[in-house]
C-alpha cells in the first residue's frame, strides 16, 4: 500500500519540530553552562537546576508532539483514541552507580510506581567529568569543550527518552482498547543527518517490534516511531524507498557495509533499551544520501567563534537576569559570568 502524502508531511513536519526543539534548549543550556564556574559548587548546583527546569519544558513539548503525530498516525490508519500519556520530568532510571551523588525520586507514572533519578542529576555530571579531566591534565579548553558536548548528549538523551515514553503508553493503550495494532516499525531519517544514517540504526529499522519493546535508543538517533497493524505498515515502505536510495549511492563496498551491519539491543540500567553493535569495538558505519556536502570540519578558532557568535546574546541575557535577581556586581559568579562575556567578545570583535 501506498504511503499517504498525509503521512509524508506528518514524519517531515515533526522531525523538524523536533530538532527545532533539542537545538534552541541545548544552546540555552549551553549558554548557562559557560557561565559557570565548574569549580564553584553552588553555582554548580544553580546551573543543574537551571537546566533541569529547560530541559522539563522541552521534554514537555516533545511529549505534546510525540502524542499530536502519534494519534495523526492512527487517524490515518483509520484508528482513533482518545488518550493522554502521562510522563514524567524524570525521565532515566535510578541506579546504584548514582546513590554516591543523589537519593532517588518515586514517580507514578501510567499507573506504576518507579524509582527515577532526578532531573538535575545528569547535569551535574558536566562538572565532575570537568573537574576529573583538568586532574587529569587536561587542558582547561580542553575539558570544557567535553563537558559541553557531553551537556548536549544529555539534552537530546532527555528528549528521547520522554518521546519514547509517551509513544510507548500511547501504543500500549492502543492495543489496551482492541485496536488492530500489533506493533511499530523504526523509521529512518537519512535527509535530518548531517554525518549520514547510522548503520545500526538501517539494521533494527529491518523488523517490526511488538508494542511492549521499547524503542532503543542510541546518541544521534533521528528516528521516527510507526505503528503497524495487520494490512498497514508505511514506516516499511518508507524504509525501502530510503534504503533503496542509500544502497545505489553507496555502491559496491558501501553497499556491503550497509548490509553487514549487526546490532543487539544492551540493558544500559539508566536508560533502559539501548542501541549497540552485536559485538563489542565493531565499527557503525554512517551513510549519507548523494549529493549531501560532507560536515565542514571547523579549525579550533573557527569553532569559537562559531560558538561565541552563537552564544553572546545568551549570555549576556543571563547576566542582566542575574543582576536583576541582586547579585552582587563583585561577587565570584558576576566576575566569572563578565569573564567569559569578554572572552568571547575578544573573539567576535578580533
Amino acid at each position: 500500500m501506498a504511503v499517504s502524502q498525509v503521512l509524508r508531511w506528518l514524519i517531515s513536519t515533526r522531525a523538524a519540530r523536533r530538532e527545532a526543539i533539542l537545538n534552541t534548549t541545548a544552546d540555552r543550556i549551553e549558554a548557562h553552562w559557560r557561565m559557570t564556574d565548574p569549580w564553584d559548587g553552588h553555582q554548580v548546583a544553580t546551573f543543574a537546576s537551571t537546566a533541569a527546569e529547560a530541559s522539563t519544558v522541552a521534554q514537555e513539548a516533545i511529549v505534546s508532539l510525540a502524542t499530536a503525530t502519534q494519534m495523526a498516525y492512527l487517524s490515518d490508519f483509520g484508528i482513533g483514541i482518545e488518550f493522554a500519556p502521562d510522563v514524567p520530568a524524570e525521565v532515566r532510571l535510578f541506579t546504584d552507580l548514582a546513590s554516591q551523588f543523589v537519593t532517588p525520586t518515586r514517580v507514578v507514572s501510567a499507573g506504576r510506581e518507579s524509582v527515577r533519578l532526578p532531573v538535575a542529576e545528569p547535569y551535574q555530571r558536566l562538572a565532575r567529568s570537568y573537574r576529573a579531566n583538568v586532574a587529569d591534565g587536561k587542558p582547561a579548553d580542553i575539558a570544557l569543550a567535553q563537558s559541553i558536548t557531553r551537556g548536549r548528549i544529555v539534552t537530546a538523551t532527555n528528549l528521547a527518552l520522554a518521546e519514547r515514553e509517551a509513544e510507548h503508553q500511547i501504543l500500549t493503550e492502543a492495543v489496551r482498547q482492541g485496536k488492530p495494532v500489533i506493533g511499530w516499525r523504526r523509521v529512518i531519517h537519512p535527509e535530518r543527518s548531517e554525518t549520514g544514517v547510522c548503520g545500526l540504526c538501517i539494521a533494527a529499522s529491518g523488523r517490526i517490534y511488538s508494542v511492549d519493546e521499547l524503542k532503543p535508543l542510541h546518541a544521534e538517533c533521528k528516528c521516527e516511531t510507526m505503528p503497524v497493524t495487520a494490512d498497514r505498515d508505511p514506516g516499511g515502505a518508507l524504509n525501502d524507498e530510503d534504503l533503496k536510495r542509500l544502497y545505489q549511492d553507496a555502491g559496491g563496498t558501501g553497499r556491503g557495509d550497509l548490509k553487514k551491519t549487526r546490532y543487539a539491543v544492551g540493558d544500559h540500567g539508566e536508560l533502559q533499551a539501548v542501541l549497540i553493535p552485536a559485538r563489542r569495538g565493531d565499527p557503525v558505519h554512517r551513510h549519507r544520501p548523494a549529493g549531501r556536502p560532507d560536515p565542514v570540519d571547523l579549525d579550533a578558532f573557527q569553532r569559537e567563534h562559531e560558538a561565541a557568535t552563537r552564544h553572546l546574546p545568551l549570555m549576556r541575557q543571563i547576566l542582566a537576569q542575574a543582576l536583576a535577581r541582586g547579585a552582587e556586581e563583585d561577587s565570584g559568579p558576576i566576575r566569572y559570568q563578565r569573564a567569559q562575556i569578554a572572552r568571547f567578545e575578544a573573539i567576535v570583535n578580533g
